[in-house]
Formats: C-alpha cells, structure tokens, sequence
C-alpha cells in the first residue's frame, strides 16, 4: 500500500480501509469518500482530480507494482484529448520529460525501403509505453494529500448499502471497504460494471474479424527516427501492414495488423480462438493475448514463419531489423470492443441512476486500437466527470463538495459522455474491417 501525507492517515484510515461490517456511518453531513476500481491511467487521473476539488479516494489495483516492460506491454500515444487530461491533473512536466515526442507519420515501403510522412500535427504527441504512463501519473497521485493507493489486490464485486457510506467493494482477498461513491475504472471486463445490472445489461462485447501480431525488437531499426510513428506497407495482395513505435527505452514496438481476410494467404497465422458469446461477465486483460504452444515454444515456428514472410513481402524492413525480434512474437486473439446499448428504448448511460456507480475508460468505452484513441478517451472521461462534479459545485455555490453533489454529477457525467465517446468507438471499429485501399 502507499501511504500519501501522514497528517491524513488516521482520516484515511478510518474512512476507507476499516471493514464495512465494523463500521457504520449515519451523519448526514457525512464527507463522499470515494473507491476508484483499477490504478492505470484513468484511475489515477480521476482520483488527483478528484483531490483537487477537496475530494479523498483510494484507488484500488490488482497489480503490486506498475507493469514492468514485457512481451504483453505495448506503446501508445495521447494526442490532444490525452495531453489535456495530463495536464489538469498537473501531469504533463513529468510527462513530456519521461515520454517521446511524436509529430509524424511516416510510411515505410517494404520492398523498396523508400520512406514518406505525413505533415507535421500542429500539437506534438507524446509516446509512452503503459508502465511509463502510469508511473508518471502515480508520482504525481502520490504527492497528494487525499489519495490513498492499495496495491496487490483487485476488487471482486460492489454491493449497495442502505446507509451514508453507501457501497461496500469487496477485495478478492478478503477485505471490505465502505465507501460513498465507486469509479469503475478497471477495464474492458469491469467487475464494477458487473456488479450493477443496470450498467451490464447494456454491454456486449463484440468480437472483430481482425487481430494482431505484436513483436518487440530490442533496438531502434537504423534510420528510424523516434519523433513519429511507422507504417510499413508489403503489397497489397498481403493484406496486412505493419504499425512500429518506438519507444522511451530504446527498443520498438511493432504491431502486425491482420484481418480474416489475411489468413487465406498466411494460415499458419491463425488467431487462438476464444468465447464469441458477447459475454462480458467472464474474461480478462490475458484474454486479449494467446500463449503459444509448447511446440512453437521449442522449435520457433511462428519466429521462422514470420522470418520468412518478412524477407519475401517486405525484405528492405526485415534487413534493417535486430533478428531478436522474431522471437518475440505472439499471435493476439481477435480485436473485442464494448458495444453499450439502451435499453427499452432509454439512452446509454454511464452511471447507476442513484449516482453512486459511474464507469470511465475501458469499463464503459473500450475500442479497437485502430484509431489510436482509447487511452487519449479514457483520460478525457476522468476529466469530464469530475468537471461534471464541479460544475454543480458551482450552481450550488459549494466550496466543499457534498455527497448530494457528486451523486448529481455522476448522473450528469453518465448521462452525457456516451454520445461523445460511441462515435468515436464506432469509427475505430470500422478500421477493423478489411478494405481493399489497405
């Protein structure tokens, strides 16, 4: 667990950790006291914004430290949306100083080596790798007084109470913590989500006819530059492009993008297949990833396959890249986005209709990669729905944010966001259809 400012400790201590059947809260002018579901980015931006506006949380998270770098970690990059959450929660220093800056686009053919860019973006991106992200946003989260993080365990369920401290989280090791208020910000197959039926009625998880092959290379192909992501295009008859990022630590991350469509060329490729039921109570971030079989363990199929498909259809990449790259490939399940739809005609929504249960980033919109834009989304809805809070703050002339208040604001936040957030899910998960432009 990480401890933010003694002075608060005993407050903290009191109000959020002691086990609910220990405790019960009956003032009415009782402070919220909020639990935020899953510490990446999004989590811990709402819980420092949250701060901000005189508002404790503790954040609640499965891993016991920040990832470290892996097989399974990928870059990313926060455009405008992102670098505008960063730099509410008083992030962005720390940011652009651990980040890459990102301006171009560059397209690499891979049978002639020959390289064009897009123009420079107006606003430079920043690249990242996830760990970094979070790592950033932590050492800030950490600085304030308000926030408690608990670490090495995730939350299993939320039940609602009748009394002030409205919601009990039940840890999956036991632990029950009593709180006003929960942010579910723990991811495509949110337990938050799970535990209300009115917020998991609405989800589908919908399974695309696209997946990815990721590959890690150790150092930065030569000529790259790091100001920019890459496309490297084969043929068109491949049916497939590969994207490549470099990232903070040197090394480059690459993603070979892959449809249906692609596998009647290359059917060694196939994806490991996984439930297609569009259930969303079942599954895990694992489930985005295969393992591969002892045999391709123990004579490097897929890496020979791979060597081979490289030097044939885009033989210029493949020269310049460190052959210890091929042994870093997986084989990803197919893309899956969370598909929320009303019910009985009413409108999605985001939030329980009491305002004690709101969902932010993958726990409510999770998309496809295609459009770049899920992590830059997930942190603009941390942002909105504490601006949601703290705009009724203001009608009501508040200096010291009520239960009352944020009960409104995350009934304004869930009823508002998702029509800024489908579009852009719909528009990312149409780049995941194969099109003969490709």
């Amino acid at each position: 667990m990480r401890i933010p400012s003694l002075p608060l400790l005993p407050l903290l201590l009191w109000s959020l950790i002691i086990p609910a059947e220990t405790k019960r809260m009956t003032s009415s002018n009782q402070e919220p006291r909020v639990l935020i579901s899953g510490g990446g980015p999004s989590g811990l931006l709402a819980a420092i914004l949250l701060n901000n506006i005189g508002v404790a949380s503790i954040v609640v998270e499965r891993a016991q430290v920040p990832d470290e770098w892996s097989s399974r970690s990928y870059t990313l990059v926060l455009g405008e949306k992102g670098i505008h959450g960063l730099e509410r929660g008083g992030c962005l220093d720390s940011a652009r100083a651990a980040g890459t800056e990102r301006r171009f686009v560059y397209f690499f053919d891979g049978r002639t080596g020959e390289v064009n860019m897009l123009p420079p973006k107006k606003t430079s991106a920043i690249g990242f790798t996830r760990p970094l992200l979070v790592e950033c946003i932590e050492k800030i989260a950490l600085r304030c007084p308000r926030i408690l993080i608990k670490r090495g365990v995730g939350v299993s369920k939320v039940v609602a109470k009748d009394d002030e401290m409205g919601i009990c989280a039940h840890l999956e090791d036991g632990t029950v913590i009593s709180a006003t208020h929960v942010i579910g910000a723990d991811g495509k197959w949110s337990k938050v989500r799970q535990s209300s039926p009115s917020l998991n009625s609405q989800a589908k998880m919908i399974t695309c006819p696209s997946f990815g092959v990721h590959l890690n290379s150790p150092t930065v192909p030569k000529g790259f530059k790091t100001d920019g992501t890459y496309v490297i295009n084969p043929p068109k008859e491949c049916m497939f492009y590969i994207v490549a990022s470099p990232h903070p630590s040197g090394g480059l991350s690459m993603s070979m993008v892959c449809y249906d469509e692609t596998l009647v060329r290359y059917p060694w490729l196939e994806p490991p297949s996984h439930k297609e039921t569009g259930d969303c109570d079942e599954g895990a971030w694992d489930d985005q990833y295969s393992a591969l079989s002892e045999t391709m363990k123990l004579d490097n199929t897929l890496s020979q396959h791979l060597q081979d498909l490289f030097q044939e259809e885009v033989p210029e990449f493949y020269n310049i890249l460190d052959k210890e790259t091929f042994l870093s490939a997986r084989v990803n399940r197919r893309t899956t986005w969370l598909q929320m739809s009303a019910n009985d005609g009413k409108n999605v929504v985001y939030s329980t209709e009491d305002g004690k249960v709101a969902l932010i980033g993958d726990a409510a919109h999770a998309m496809t990669p295609s459009l770049g834009e899920g992590c830059n989304t997930a942190l603009e809805s941390a942002v909105k729905l504490v601006d949601s809070i703290s705009s009724i703050m203001e009608e009501k002339g508040e200096s010291t944010c009520s239960i009352d208040t944020l009960n409104e604001g995350f009934v304004r936040y869930g009823l508002t966001r998702p029509n800024e957030c489908i579009p852009v899910q719909e528009e990312s998960q149409a780049r995941n259809v194969f099109r003969k432009t490709v």
